[in-house]
């Protein structure tokens, strides 16, 4: 489910911020169309606004994935296919009204999914690609830290 290379990584995390886009897109479109009945909105997007919203839609990604609460919510997300509110909950240290909220925030950039029937939330695999990729990139800064102090001694 997780690739280890930086560019696979990063294509993990392309895609499931591509399929968020792709998901927004296809509503915008029916809006449109219900609206206008042309969908001329949709033919113009890929040339008019693509550029914009996929880089809008990265960074709101990243800004979300990397606020420490919902960083702590992804690491808990992501020891398990998927866990309860409950457990995320004991977890996470949040009440549910506010762990719904914090989930809510991941589902909407790609990072997460919930099933509603079940009461379960699921890392994406986007999601699970930056987390590991963050966790990877704490280590390093700990790691040249630490040698960073041995080598002044």
């Amino acid at each position: 489910r997780f690739m280890s290379t930086p560019e696979d990584i990063a294509s993990q995390i392309a895609a499931g911020v591509a399929g968020r886009l792709r998901l927004l897109t296809i509503s915008i479109d029916r809006l449109d169309r219900l609206e206008s009945g042309s969908g001329q909105w949709l033919s113009n997007f890929a040339h008019a606004e693509l550029p914009e919203a996929a880089q809008e839609l990265t960074l709101r990604a990243l800004r979300t994935a990397t606020e420490p609460t919902n960083f702590a919510l992804l690491r808990a997300l992501s020891a398990a296919e998927s866990r309860s509110l409950g457990q995320l909950m004991e977890a996470v240290g949040l009440g549910r009204l506010t762990l719904t909220e914090r989930l809510n925030d991941l589902i909407q950039v790609g990072l997460a999914s919930r099933n509603i029937d079940t009461d379960h939330a699921q890392i994406s695999s986007a999601g699970l690609a930056l987390t590991r990729w963050l966790e990877g990139l704490i280590s390093a800064v700990a790691q040249n830290y630490t040698e960073m102090i041995d080598d002044s001694n």
